[in-house]
């Protein structure tokens, strides 16, 4: 398994991604430090409008170093132009392979949830969000709150004036070094590296979603734009994929790709079906019944006991034989 670098201090590397609830859009931008995250509401999805988001959440916590997000149209050369005026560096993920930005969609069924418990029993959603940023983390000692701004968030909950006060929370690097290293180890447990391809190695990319073939077509591989991730020429078009969606392609075992393997009868088959067609003379040669001869082979073990015929009579779905009732007649 292959991890991001493990951030150091709050705000260091951020992951963004939209999405959708009850017909409104949100942007989320999620903390890998804290795991604090923050939703804006989104009146369009145009790129304007989520830079200007990002700006307003940039002046509240600070500039990142990285931020991390898919290939939307909102992140194409319009935040790419911010991402050099704010100066952050800016990482992509494969396309079908959102993997690369867990910690988002992550954080993005988190919100989800609480949204939709929050509509459904008439509850004000924000309290719900300050409730979970104020928990502790499983396995952390501190909640995404103390992480971030090294303080507890006063609730509706009573507690004491000197647990509100800032305290600066320490080890959270370790910590989460050792939450990783545990992933890792489980993760690769039945995982494995694919080896690099080459440039300019043919190679065979897999099928697009909804494509009723499924059929991996062949391209040529152009370059390696980051960890896992190559730039391929399929049939005159450049796509960007992960590793996991492209192969080898073996001149030897091509034709697997595209079409079914076709069925070639082995020697025991073509002299049976010979026998078949070909009855001897002391066979009876009844219309519509083909002779089958016994062919040479293993003999059958003897059974353990006489077999005898099964009786006749009416027998159940499950194979139990019907026994109809003895009744009594006067």
């Amino acid at each position: 398994m292959l991890s991001h670098e493990l951030p150091t201090r709050p705000w260091q590397i951020v992951s963004m991604d939209l999405f959708s609830h009850r017909q409104k859009d949100y942007l989320l931008l999620v903390d890998h430090y804290s795991d604090f995250w923050e939703i804006e509401l989104l009146p369009d999805l145009s790129a304007d409008t989520v830079i200007k988001r990002c700006k307003s959440q940039f002046a509240r916590h600070g500039q990142p170093d990285k931020v991390i997000t898919d290939n939307g149209p909102q992140f194409g050369s319009l935040f790419k132009r911010f991402s050099l005026e704010w100066e952050f560096d800016h990482v992509t993920s494969s396309p079908r392979h959102p993997k690369v930005k867990g910690k988002a969609e992550s954080a993005v069924k988190i919100a989800k949830n609480l949204l939709h418990r929050a509509a459904r029993d008439g509850a004000d959603p924000w309290k719900a969000i300050l409730h979970w940023r104020n928990t502790p983390t499983e396995n952390m000692d501190s909640s995404p709150a103390q992480r971030l701004m090294s303080r507890r968030l006063k609730t509706s909950i009573p507690v004491t004036n000197r647990l509100l006060q800032p305290s600066v929370t320490l080890g959270v690097t370790e910590k989460l070094r050792h939450r990783r290293q545990l992933a890792k180890h489980f993760y690769d447990r039945s995982a494995k590296d694919l080896p690099e391809l080459e440039i300019g190695e043919s190679i065979r990319m897999k099928a697009m979603p909804g494509e009723a073939s499924g059929r991996w077509r062949r391209g040529t591989c152009l370059q390696q734009v980051a960890p896992r991730s190559y730039l391929v020429d399929v049939e005159g078009t450049l796509y960007r994929r992960n590793r996991v969606d492209l192969r080898v392609a073996e001149p030897t075992s091509s034709a697997a790709f595209d079409t079914q393997p076709t069925h070639t009868p082995t020697p025991h088959t073509t002299h049976t079906s010979a026998l078949e067609m070909q009855p001897t003379p002391s066979m009876p040669q009844t219309p519509g019944v083909v002779f089958r001869p016994a062919l040479p082979g293993p003999v059958a073990p003897p059974a353990l006991g006489q077999q005898h015929p099964p009786p006749t009579g009416t027998y159940t779905r499950s194979g139990r034989l019907s026994k109809p009732p003895q009744r009594l007649i006067l």
